[in-house]
């Protein structure tokens, strides 16, 4: 009978323990726990709503973080692309004008890139800087000197040559060099037309410049003429006492006061 009532104690207390919570529960009043119910559901409300947002947000920066690698890829990728293409096309250029020849093609496009870049061209000052007509002629004319030269060259290599080989060979070194020149001097052309658009380009910068000073020194004009008239119509300074001229000042009355004295003494 001991041993049961040893045994109920620890029951008897947690059921104690049960009632006495549930009674103070129960002294809560309703509109208390309807108030921690909301706030209890606005905080759960807001917490998902943040962990929705940073999920997206996470989301969102790993996918412009991959757009932004497979954009840098494809700039990548073009400008190789572009490189290889330009190399491929001046060894075409090399192989079919010769090294110089090939040169000064470059540096006619250079200079044509330049006119068209200038600002005189973008403000319309050189009307139409397509040179791609001017390009393809001096292309022309530099292949068929080469084309010439080369022919002429293996015709003069055979073994007897006659009167017609030299007469040839002579003729095709001529028109050779005939090409070539009016090729050269097209090209010349297109590289003054550069120096040309540079001057101008400086002419249009000197005016900026001057214009900005212009501006400048009539509101430099404008402020210093306020401050002179500012300065004419204000009464001019009232002189203030100085502290030398009061010494001074006390310096010759004394000595008019030892005069006077002096000469009482002699009289």
């Amino acid at each position: 009978m001991a041993r049961n009532n040893q045994d109920d104690g620890p029951v008897k207390a947690v059921s104690a323990l049960i009632v006495g919570v549930i009674f103070v529960v129960s002294l809560v009043p309703k509109e208390v726990w309807i108030t921690l119910g909301i706030l209890v559901a606005v905080a759960l409300l807001a917490w998902g709503t943040a962990h929705v947002v940073s999920e997206t947000q996470q989301r969102r920066a790993a996918a412009e973080a991959r757009a932004e690698v497979q954009r840098k890829a494809e700039v990548a990728a073009a400008k190789r692309a572009r490189e290889a293409a330009a190399l491929r096309e001046k060894q075409e250029r090399v192989t079919a004008l010769g090294t110089q020849n090939a040169s000064r093609v470059e540096s006619a496009l250079a200079a044509a890139m330049r006119v068209a870049e200038s600002e005189a061209a973008r403000a319309g000052w050189l009307g139409d800087v397509d040179f791609s007509a001017d390009i393809r002629e001096i292309t022309e004319g530099f292949r068929q000197a080469r084309a010439l030269r080369d022919t002429a060259g293996q015709l003069s290599a055979l073994t007897k040559p006659g009167p017609d080989d030299r007469r040839m060979v002579a003729e095709a070194t001529t028109t050779a060099a005939t090409l070539e020149r009016a090729a050269l001097e097209r090209a010349e052309l297109i590289g003054q037309c550069s120096a040309e658009a540079r001057r101008i380009d400086q002419t249009l910068h000197e005016r900026r410049v001057d214009a900005r000073t212009a501006e400048q020194r009539a509101e430099l004009h404008g402020r210093l003429g306020a401050m002179l008239y500012g300065i004419e119509a204000a009464p001019g300074p009232q002189p203030e006492n100085s502290a030398a001229d009061a010494v001074l000042a006390r310096v010759r009355a004394y000595r008019e006061i030892e005069s006077r004295i002096h000469q009482a003494r002699e009289s």
